[in-house]
């Protein structure tokens, strides 16, 4: 089973309540990418006896290290909400420009359906949230990563223009039962663009899990 958690900590808890739902108990693979790498990540802290294995990729998860002007940016509440309110159409257009390798974009309905998404103002509005959330807690996050012990991998992109490898570098080095591999070439959004890759990568690791 293969949970992915998309906000952190209480975000997670219909992922929680389904996997105690059951008698036997059962574990779960929990692959956290971007804005779902905090609450995976919490999530194998706060219930490791429910996690087999767990992946992250490409995350903010260290506050205190570098990432992009526009992450910076959006980091700080005010414009936060000052441009996912006002300005969603250059929000989405400055993602799909730097979330991707150059001259690449997403298959059509994805895009679309993307689009029709973040264009909801209620959904924009829940986002907003969210990153106030989420900044507030990151600190104490990070100070949980050592108690972590679940196999990891982490699955960093080469050329994540936003969150640079040094995130998930440091990371690894923090957490106790964790391998680090880096995509060569990859941009932020690698599951798109380099779906085969990206997909054979976490195969791999738990194939090997399960040896």
């Amino acid at each position: 089973m293969i949970l992915q958690c998309q906000q952190y900590s209480v975000f997670c808890r219909p992922g929680q309540a389904f996997l105690y739902r059951f008698d036997t108990p059962v574990k779960a693979v929990v692959l956290g990418m971007d804005m779902g790498g905090q609450p995976a990540l919490a999530f194998a802290a706060n219930h490791r006896q429910r996690v087999q294995s767990l992946i992250v990729m490409n995350s903010l998860v260290q506050w205190d290290e570098k990432t992009s002007w526009e992450i910076s940016l959006l980091r700080r509440f005010g414009w936060n909400r000052f441009a996912l309110r006002y300005l969603p159409g250059m929000v989405f257009g400055r993602a799909l420009r730097t979330f991707l390798p150059p001259g690449k974009g997403l298959d059509p309905p994805l895009r679309s359906d993307m689009w029709q998404s973040f264009r909801n103002s209620q959904v924009r509005d829940f986002i907003i949230r969210m990153c106030a959330g989420y900044q507030g807690t990151l600190p104490h996050l990070a100070q949980m990563y050592p108690s972590i012990d679940t196999p990891t991998l982490v699955l960093w992109a080469e050329h994540d223009k936003h969150f640079p490898t040094a995130h998930g570098k440091r990371l690894q080095a923090t957490l106790p039962n964790a391998i680090l591999q880096i995509v060569p070439g990859a941009e932020h959004w690698m599951a798109f663009s380099m779906a085969e890759e990206v997909s054979g990568r976490v195969i791999d690791f738990l194939n090997h899990r399960l040896e």
